[in-house]
């Protein structure tokens, strides 16, 4: 969750920022108004991990994302959307977030695999940069929505351990037919399996969430990509408050394929954050 301190636009992040009712019994039925059905794999838990991979494939799609932050009985909720380029692993998202976190109510975001820069929306001063090895969480959830790179790489940890990945059902995804799956992955052995330098951010958030078994569901495509993913965290809240923070974030793609527009800041426009 980010905070910005007006003039001297100094930001911070507070770290560590479903089931859908099924449409068809089977994969293999068509489903009034859904489309064609897509197929459904014989082992779930190998569809999934492999999603991850062939959702890098994709080359550039739009993004939307949601993220509800609850703890203390209070629920901060945050949205945004925006545009990846998955063959540059560079991304930049417009949030909106509630009006005691950041008084402007929106956040222009870049994302690398590394490094995060935020300014208010309303603002042309310079981006505030956030190296996200400093980041309690590698920045999974720090900035108010996870990256669909860092999704792709949570699912590698899909089904570890025998945890049990199963097919809900079809569902649609902006308007294009998916097949539901749900389960459990493990942030360990998503690490473990994450390429650098996603392995680093997965590996961080191991050590700072509660449970290293995160409930998800993912809605793939005919073509096995993903378009939707939502995952389920939980982190103990930052002192002095107690108790644990419950995440719920929500990332889908759509337009795959439409050419987009994404850079880095220039150095020159960019202060480091302390």
């Amino acid at each position: 969750m980010v905070t910005t301190s007006g003039s001297s636009a100094r930001s911070a992040t507070r770290a560590g920022l479903a089931a859908v009712a099924l449409g068809c019994a089977l994969a293999t039925t068509s489903c009034s108004g859904s489309g064609d059905p897509v197929s459904v794999a014989a082992n779930p838990v190998a569809a999934v991990r492999s999603a991850g991979l062939e959702s890098m494939k994709i080359g550039t799609a739009q993004v939307a994302t949601s993220v509800s932050m609850t703890a203390g009985g209070k629920t901060d909720q945050f949205s945004g959307t925006g545009a990846f380029d998955f063959a540059k692993q560079l991304g930049s998202i417009t949030l909106t977030v509630p009006t005691d976190v950041n008084p402007q109510g929106r956040l222009d975001e870049v994302i690398t695999p590394t490094t995060l820069y935020m300014r208010p929306s309303t603002s042309t001063g310079k981006w505030v940069r956030v190296d996200s090895a400093k980041l309690a969480d590698g920045d999974l959830i720090s900035a108010g929505y996870t990256s669909p790179i860092l999704a792709f790489a949570l699912l590698g940890g899909a089904g570890a351990a025998g945890d049990p990945v199963h097919y809900v059902g079809q569902d649609m995804v902006y308007n294009v037919p998916v097949a539901h799956y749900s389960g459990t992955l493990d942030l360990s052995a998503a690490a473990a399996a994450a390429p650098a330098p996603e392995n680093s951010a997965l590996a961080a958030a191991s050590r700072s969430f509660v449970k290293q078994a995160v409930a998800f569901d993912v809605y793939l495509d005919t073509q096995g990509r993903v378009l939707r993913f939502v995952a389920h965290f939980e982190f103990p809240a930052p002192a002095p408050a107690k108790g644990l923070v419950a995440i719920v974030s929500s990332t889908d793609l759509y337009n795959l394929g439409k050419p987009v527009t994404v850079s880095a800041p220039a150095a020159a426009d960019v202060l480091h954050a302390d």
